[in-house]
This record gives C-alpha cells, sequence and structure tokens, in this order.
C-alpha cells in the first residue's frame, strides 16, 4: 500500500472516507500554493498544540499537500516572529518535511511561494510586525521592496482556504461553537464583547478579506488539535466566517439556465433526474447564483411541498444550504417535505421543522402547518413521484 492509500485511509478517522477522497483530489487538482493559507496565532507554536499541528503537517505532506504557513500576522514582535518561523521549520524539518523560509518583504515574493511550492515545500512566510499591525486599507508595498500584505497575499496566491488557526478553535455562543458566522451580520450573530482580542482581529481580517476580493476564499477559525477534520470533511470543526450567498428566487424554472440547474441537482444527488423533472410545474424556486445549491417547491395536497433541496458537493460545508433555507422560510412559511430514513441531513431537518412522523420509507417534516392539514400532507408526501429515473431517493 503506498504512503498515500495509508494516508487516506487513516483520515477515516476524522470523517466519511468518500469525503477526505473527495476533498483531496480537489486540493491535488489545484496548483500547490493554492491549497490553504494558514495564518498562526503564535500560542499554536507552543506545546501541546504546536505537536497537534506539526503531526497534521506531515499527513499533509505525505499527501503532496503544501499549505503555506504565515508567521507573525498577529505579533508584533520582530524578534519573536522569527524566532517563532524558525522553530516552526525545525520542527517540521525534523519529521522529514521540506520547507522554504520567506520574509514577506522579499522581493517577488509570490513567483517564489509558487516555486518552492511546485518543488513539494512547505514555504514559512515571515510577515513583518509593521506591517501587520496596519489597518488592510493603508497597509501598500514600500517602494522598491516587493512587501506583500495580508490582502494581497490572498489576492495573488487565492487559496481555497484561509486558516486562522487559534487555540480556542473557533467562535463559540453560550458555550456551543458557532459553525458559520455571516460577516454581513456579525453584529447581529454575536455579542462582539464576548471575543478575545485575538478573536476580533480574525474576524475583522475576514470581514475585511471577504467584502473587498472578488476570490473564493473560504475564511475559517480553527485550532491546531482538528485541523484535518476542518479540512477533509465537510461538516468542518472550526468556524467558518463568509459572506451571505446571493439566492435568486423565481417562479418559473425557464427564467433559470435549466442546463446549469439540471446539472447542479444531479451532481448534488449523483443521480439523473426523470426526463420530464424540467417540465414539471413549481410554485417556488431558490437557487444559488452559481448554481452551487438551491431549492424547489412543487404544491400537493393544496399546500407547497418542497421538492428538492441540495448543495453541490463542493459547497458543502460553505454555509449555502443556510442560507437558501432562511430564503425558503421567509418567503414561504408553510409547507411540507420528506426524506429518506437514512438520509445524513436528517439531523439537521428535526432541528428546522414543526414536527415529523415515519411513513413507510419516508420521514415526512412540516413547518407551519395546522393540525388539520398535517394528515393529508404525510398522505401527499409518502405517495410524491420520484423526481429520478430509479428508485433510490425523492
Amino acid at each position: 500500500m503506498s504512503v498515500r492509500d495509508t494516508v487516506m485511509k487513516s483520515l477515516t478517522a476524522v470523517g466519511a472516507a468518500h469525503e477526505a477522497a473527495f476533498y483531496a483530489q480537489i486540493f491535488q487538482s489545484q496548483s500547490p500554493e493554492q491549497f490553504a493559507l494558514i495564518v498562526l496565532d503564535p500560542r499554536c507554536l507552543k506545546n501541546p498544540l504546536l505537536e497537534a499541528l506539526i503531526s497534521d503537517l506531515r499527513i499533509l505532506s505525505d499527501l503532496e499537500l503544501t499549505p503555506v504557513l504565515l508567521v507573525g500576522a498577529l505579533d508584533e514582535d520582530r524578534a519573536r516572529v522569527r524566532f517563532s518561523a524558525s522553530r516552526l521549520g525545525k520542527e517540521l524539518e525534523g519529521v522529514g518535511i521540506k520547507t522554504f523560509k520567506l520574509n514577506c518583504a522579499s522581493y517577488g515574493l509570490v513567483p517564489d511561494i509558487r516555486k518552492q511550492t511546485a518543488k513539494g515545500r512547505m514555504v514559512i512566510l515571515e510577515m513583518e510586525p509593521e506591517t501587520a499591525r496596519l489597518p488592510l486599507s493603508l497597509r501598500k508595498p514600500k517602494k522598491g521592496t516587493g512587501r506583500v500584505d495580508l490582502k494581497s497575499l490572498v489576492t495573488s496566491i487565492a487559496p481555497f482556504k484561509v486558516i486562522f488557526l487559534q487555540p480556542s478553535g473557533g467562535i463559540r455562543r453560550d458555550g456551543k461553537r458557532l459553525a458559520v458566522v455571516n460577516l454581513d451580520d456579525v453584529d447581529g450573530e454575536l455579542q462582539t464583547d464576548n471575543l478575545s482580542p485575538g478573536q476580533e482581529r480574525f474576524l475583522n481580517i475576514s470581514s475585511d478579506l471577504a467584502r473587498d476580493l472578488d476570490v473564493k476564499s473560504h475564511y475559517i477559525m480553527a485550532s491546531p488539535l482538528n485541523l484535518l477534520q476542518e479540512l477533509f470533511t465537510t461538516k468542518g470543526s472550526g468556524t467558518l466566517m463568509r459572506r451571505a450567498a446571493s439566492i435568486n428566487y423565481v417562479q418559473s424554472l425557464n427564467m433559470l439556465d435549466e442546463d446549469a440547474l439540471q446539472l447542479s441537482i444531479e451532481q448534488a444527488f449523483e443521480r439523473p433526474l426523470e426526463t420530464d423533472f424540467m417540465t414539471r410545474s413549481m410554485s417556488h424556486a431558490f437557487v444559488e447564483a452559481d448554481y452551487r445549491g438551491g431549492a424547489i417547491l412543487t404544491e400537493l395536497s393544496g399546500l407547497p411541498y418542497l421538492s428538492k433541496f441540495w448543495v453541490t458537493h463542493t459547497a458543502r460545508g460553505d454555509g449555502i444550504a443556510r442560507d437558501i433555507w432562511s430564503a425558503i422560510c421567509a418567503k414561504v412559511p408553510i409547507f411540507f417535505w420528506r426524506s429518506r430514513m437514512d438520509n445524513p441531513f436528517n439531523e439537521w431537518y428535526m432541528k428546522s421543522c414543526d414536527g415529523m412522523q415515519i411513513s413507510g420509507e419516508w420521514r415526512i417534516f412540516w413547518r407551519g402547518l395546522s393540525a388539520p392539514e398535517i394528515p393529508g400532507a404525510i398522505i401527499a408526501a409518502a405517495n410524491a413521484p420520484h423526481d429520478f429515473d430509479y428508485d433510490h431517493t425523492g
């Protein structure tokens, strides 16, 4: 068995094997430097967090994945930044990982990053304190140098994920981790008085990056203790900081790109739709602007019926499902739907419904239905036509 196969097998400990393989394939299809930019809180460079980080980076190295490691973005002591970068390099070299250290003031920084990651080396970047300390909008390269700040670094590299590693592993409210924070409504979702200075800084940086950049990176706060789970599962382990997705609402499928819509649904469910699906009548459709997910409602028993609710594989874990669901509930306060007994999304449905009833092979859920409406909705959902051309899903 190859090293990669051995490592992939070990990743099943943090999530389903197919999830780990899926994300590994995505990561390996990109340019090496685009895998991830990991911004390190200096507290993560002390044991036991450092040991956990080195262990995880060793696994990534065995998968031939090369994250770019940034030291100094949250530190204001030049000597400490250099010491931390040097220690990190020695620890990585000690477990057989090839590294290359660069200063963010180096001329030709980004081309050097690409060159070194292409050689399979993990690049360790030192960010100068005076650059890291400035507001993002004021940071500009000095004349005659190649200095870049975090914002220009993300723009140039376009990493799939920007991960802020810190001991807390994410933002919490009432003792529970927040899986997603909407950067468009931070004040509405968080009491910022409860954030540590480091968390508040991470949040401000993410908000600035997400607002001003066209790069579609994922901004995540996580811990070295669960970095692999964050990278290789859709559920993640930290806090995803993101802007709300743009959801288009229509009342006719011909107002959408029907080819893109069909491809999106079939990729999400990994099954071909019935040939007449796109011509069936529908009452409401909510589709993410880039066709990364959506929902289609028809009418059964005189009530709105959620026929399809999906998110494509590449968008899972991005919080798009929540945005689509919020759009549905705002526009259609009364509806019902069904789900197979083994659907992994049932736990989420249970938290989102007003009631549920099992009928044969289905779980029937509803929101906003009155008591007299529920029996008819259950019968209608249990006997609703199948949407795919063979009987494996509803």
